[in-house]
C-alpha cells in the first residue's frame, strides 16, 4: 500500500483473442450493469468543467456519492483505464486499468487492476470486502461469460 492506496490485482487466461474481447470489455457501461456497479448519472453540461474531466454521481444505498473523473485512457486493443477522486463516501480515489495481451498458443491474458485509497475508517474496513472479495467473484463472472460470447 503506497500512499494509502491498496492494490487489487486480478489476472485471468482466456480463449478469445484481444481484437474479439475488447468490444465486450471496453464497454464500461455494460460491463457496470452486468457486474452491479451502482448507475452513474452526469448533470449534464454542469457535468463537463472543460478541462477533460467529467463530474459524476453514483447512488449507493440511497446516498449520492458526487466524483471527478479524468479522461480515460484508451488504446485498442491493449487497455483502458481512469482515475477517480470522490469528493464523498468511504472512498477517496480509486484507479482502474484493463490490459488484454495476446498468449502464445492462442487467447488473451486479461489483467484487471484497481488502486484504491479508502476515506476513513468505513472505507478501510469495506474496501477489502466491496472489492477484494466481491468485485473479484463479480468481476470474474462478467470476463469468461464475455470470453464464452467472443469466441462464439
Amino acid at each position: 500500500m503506497a500512499g494509502g492506496r491498496t492494490l487489487y490485482r486480478w489476472e485471468w487466461a482466456l480463449d478469445a483473442d484481444p481484437a474479439a474481447l475488447w468490444p465486450f470489455v471496453a464497454d464500461t457501461n455494460r460491463f457496470n450493469r452486468d457486474t452491479g456497479t451502482p448507475e452513474i448519472h452526469d448533470d449534464g453540461d454542469l457535468a463537463r468543467p472543460g478541462n477533460g474531466r467529467r463530474r459524476l454521481r453514483l447512488s449507493v444505498l440511497g446516498r449520492q456519492i458526487p466524483y471527478e473523473e479524468q479522461p480515460f485512457e484508451w488504446i485498442r486493443p491493449e487497455r483502458f483505464g481512469v482515475e477517480r477522486r470522490y469528493l464523498a463516501g468511504p472512498i477517496a480515489e480509486l484507479r482502474v486499468l484493463l490490459e488484454l495481451e495476446p498468449r502464445s498458443g492462442g487467447g488473451s491474458r486479461l489483467a484487471y487492476s484497481i488502486w484504491a485509497r479508502p476515506r476513513g475508517l468505513l472505507g478501510r474496513v469495506l474496501l477489502p470486502v466491496a472489492v477484494g472479495r466481491i468485485a473479484r467473484r463479480r468481476f470474474e463472472r462478467t470476463f469468461r461469460r464475455y470470453d464464452r460470447l467472443a469466441v462464439e
